[in-house]
């Protein structure tokens, strides 16, 4: 459910998609994808017993960007965290609350040869 909106929320955002085009992906970058491309993963995503048990989840959800340089990966990233920190609202029927996100260490994968850079948000979202 998230990992749709956080999606639909970055493909909806012209100044991620005029970086990345269509290339944002559930969970995971294929091994054959073109450059730059984004992920998104949801973990973790537990029941809010303070709201709708049946329809809100808390967790986190991490993003995670792979390019050909440094500079690609960190201008993706900046577009990524101007879209997303301290988002609220409803995108594809869920309803999403995103906190400022963390980043992590940056990568490199040397099969890949990319350079990874990775944020980590905290998110509630509700089905509405």
């Amino acid at each position: 459910m998230i990992t749709r909106a956080f999606i639909q929320k970055l493909l909806a955002t012209s100044f991620v998609t005029s970086l990345v085009g269509s290339r944002i992906y559930p969970n995971v970058i294929k091994e054959n994808a073109t450059l730059p491309a984004v992920y998104v993963f949801a973990d973790g995503m537990e029941d809010e017993s303070c709201y709708d048990p049946e329809s809100t989840k808390n967790g986190s959800v991490e993003i995670g960007v792979y390019a050909g340089s440094y500079a690609e990966a960190s201008n993706v990233m900046s577009a990524i965290r101007l879209s997303l920190d301290k988002f609220s609202g409803v995108v594809s029927g869920v309803g999403i609350v995103i906190m400022s996100g963390q980043e992590v260490t940056d990568g490199f994968d040397e099969k890949l040869k990319a350079h990874i850079k990775v944020v980590e948000y905290s998110a509630l979202a509700e089905a509405r």
